[in-house]
């Protein structure tokens, strides 16, 4: 049992304590101030608005205006932007050295969107500013200079000190933001430079991790870039450009990193709304690409979205004036991001519940639209974690560029390993190709010459040049309709029906191939077939328009259909005469139909002026001009009698050994 005095006392000290805390409320010394502001101006300062004698009693009180918080409202749009803010701040009686004054926004107001300029005073007297005030207007978006020595006037330990500020704001922030933070504090000098140096790391530790993720999404829009470049399609270039064009808009709007705080204000807003449009028109490219849609209206009405923010955002960036602009550009701004995100989302999800496909990139492009809804206060703005600040957004967007950055690059590689197996299977296709299609030689009594240029990894055009045995040649010139491997697998069925068939006439030869293809291919063929003597009479058959020249001059033939086209087609035979040394050059459409980066087609009549040359300098003409098509040129000129003897002495003998 305790003793009675002791008793006493332990239900005394309820009181004492109590009674402290009244004396502690009660003490005026240790009760911050309120703040008071008053719009307006006092430029010439006859009105005496930052004299410490000035009677401010009549001012407004800032609601929850105390100098720890510094909350006061911004003045009306259609102000001239001046606002008068007055601290009676009590200074620390033991307080020794030169005392300063610190003037800081507390994070995470360091970042809102506020544009403003301001000039300290303390005791009557400039003592510093941040910007500068009209007619020169200067924003700054760092806030470093915080901490100003003061004049041995300005304030005295153990006194109350008066601080002014003489703040502008511009016309989109008073349109856009409804009040202030601001924070002013008076002590020594070496206290307020260590306290602004830990705010400043603060601030750099809280911006790193925003600063970290949107480098790392830049490294990865670059790398995307470079592997567009070397595996192709669209759906990776305009990824690569939305990280890209993100990255860049986050890192310019960071006050942290290191060289943005120089900038002109104007030039950083210019170069964020550029990055920011840039961000949204290829998210709308991206996804109008990756779910291959096609509903023109829907993508015209989020694209007008993305226009009527960004000319929001660009309005309140200005110093513009009229407050019908800014009230309008006010009123839609968040409206204009917020139907952009749900959009977004609405596209997502219906390409997840109903088309039901690319369901990942559905879900999480549907999770990102989602976001936009902080724009309105009905998610969090961010968060504080441990020391780092991190928005809703920059984090959602991080977290569905890696996911979609993971989810096409496998897509990327599958498709590279597709293409590279299809890659040796095309090689392995022309290799087959070329020793179908080999390059003439020449035969006794004739000399021959070709050139075949393939549009893609294999053709559709072939010749074919084989020796009888009464010493004539067949010539087999032929063009299959389209490119690529299905014409290709065309060509190899023509010869290896060419290769099989007898010695037969010419309209038999056409017929009996045309028999063939009728039914089996998805287009026709033009062929042109030609049997030439060692005494030059020439018969000649074709089969759709591919007739040649001699000596430059085009051989008219009568007109027939393609191969292919009809179960049962008549085909003509004409005669004509090759004199030694005529060129007979065989032409494909390929050469006809070159063209240039204009439009302009090679045409008839350039192909006509060079037909006397060598097969390969028309082919090479042909290609410098513009290849559109498979290039085929073949040449069979008859030698005189002098040069075929001294062929058929040097030839090899064509029978059977």
């Amino acid at each position: 049992m305790l003793p009675r005095i002791r008793r006493k006392a332990w239900l005394a000290l309820p009181l004492m304590l109590a009674a402290c805390a009244l004396l502690s409320l009660a003490d005026p010394s240790s009760a911050p101030a309120p703040i008071r502001y008053h719009f307006g101006d006092d430029p010439d300062g006859h009105l005496g608005w930052a004299s410490p004698n000035f009677d401010d009693s009549a001012w407004p009180i800032a609601p929850d205006g105390q100098s720890q918080t510094g909350q006061w409202p911004l003045p009306p749009v259609d102000s001239d932007g001046f606002i008068w803010v007055r601290y009676h701040i009590p200074v620390r009686e033991d307080a020794s050295g030169p005392l300063a004054v610190r003037s800081w926004p507390p994070f995470p107001a360091a970042t809102s969107n506020s544009r403003f300029a301001i000039e300290v005073y303390a005791g009557g007297l400039l003592v510093g500013r941040q910007g500068s005030l009209p007619p020169r207007v200067e924003l700054t978006i760092d806030h470093r200079d915080e901490v100003f020595d003061l004049p041995a006037s300005a304030a005295v330990p153990g006194k109350t000190a008066v601080v002014a500020l003489r703040t502008w704001y511009t016309p989109g922030s008073r349109a856009a933001v409804s009040s202030a933070s601001w924070r002013v504090s008076v002590d020594e000098s070496r206290n307020l430079r260590l306290a602004h140096q830990n705010d400043l790391t603060g601030r750099l530790y809280a911006n790193l991790l925003d600063l970290a993720l949107n480098g790392l999404l830049l490294v990865l829009g670059v790398g995307v870039l470079i592997a567009w470049r070397r595996l192709g399609g669209r759906t990776l270039l305009v990824f690569a450009f939305t990280m890209i064009a993100h990255s860049v808009t986050a890192l310019v709007m960071n006050p942290s990193l290191p060289g943005i705080g120089a900038l002109p204000w104007g030039t950083v807003w210019l170069i964020n709304a550029v990055a920011l449009l840039a961000t949204l028109a290829s998210s709308v490219e991206f996804v109008w690409t990756v779910f291959e849609i096609r509903a023109t209206w829907l993508k015209r009405l989020w694209q007008g979205f993305a226009v009527l923010y960004i000319s929001s955002f660009v309005i309140l960036g200005l110093p513009l004036s009229s407050t019908a602009i800014l009230h309008w550009a006010t009123l839609t701004l968040a409206p204009s991001i917020v139907s952009f995100g749900l959009i977004e989302t609405g596209v997502s999800l219906w390409v997840l519940l109903v088309k039901r496909r690319n369901r990942f990139i559905a879900f999480t492009l549907a999770a990102l639209g989602s976001t936009t809804l902080a724009a309105i206060g009905i998610l969090p703005g961010g968060w504080m974690v441990g020391p780092f600040y991190e928005g809703i957004t920059p984090l959602a967007f991080f977290l569905a560029a890696v996911a979609l950055f993971l989810a096409l690059g496998q897509r990327a590689w599958q498709a590279w390993r597709a293409r590279d197996e299809l890659r040796v299977e095309f090689d392995a296709a022309r290799e087959v190709q070329e020793r179908l299609v080999a390059p003439a030689a020449d035969l006794p009594g004739f000399k021959i010459e070709s050139a075949y240029r393939p549009a893609k990894q294999v053709g559709g055009d072939f010749f074919r040049v084989v020796p009888e045995p009464d010493g004539s040649v067949l010539v087999v010139v032929g063009d299959v309709s389209g490119k690529g491997l299905r014409a290709a697998m065309t060509v190899s069925a023509i010869i290896g029906a060419l290769r099989t068939m007898p010695e037969l006439p010419l309209p038999r030869i056409l017929g009996a191939l045309n028999r063939g293809l009728f039914g089996q291919i998805g287009g026709f063929v033009t062929c042109c077939v030609a049997r030439i003597a060692q005494d030059g009479s020439a018969t000649i058959a074709n089969a759709g328009n591919l007739s040649p020249y001699i000596n430059g001059t085009e051989l008219t033939l009568a007109p027939s259909l393609p191969l292919g086209m009809a179960a049962s087609i008549y085909y003509e035979e004409q005669h004509f005469k090759l004199e030694p040394n005529q060129p007979l050059t065989f032409l494909s459409d390929g050469v006809i139909e070159a063209r240039s980066l204009s439009g302009e087609l090679f045409g008839f009549t350039r192909a006509q002026a060079i037909s006397t040359e060598p097969a390969e300098k028309v082919a090479q003409a042909a290609e410098a001009f513009g290849q559109n098509d498979d290039i085929t040129v073949l040449t069979l000129t008859r030698l005189p009698v002098a040069e075929h003897a001294i062929a058929m002495q040097t030839a090899p003998s064509l029978a059977p050994a």
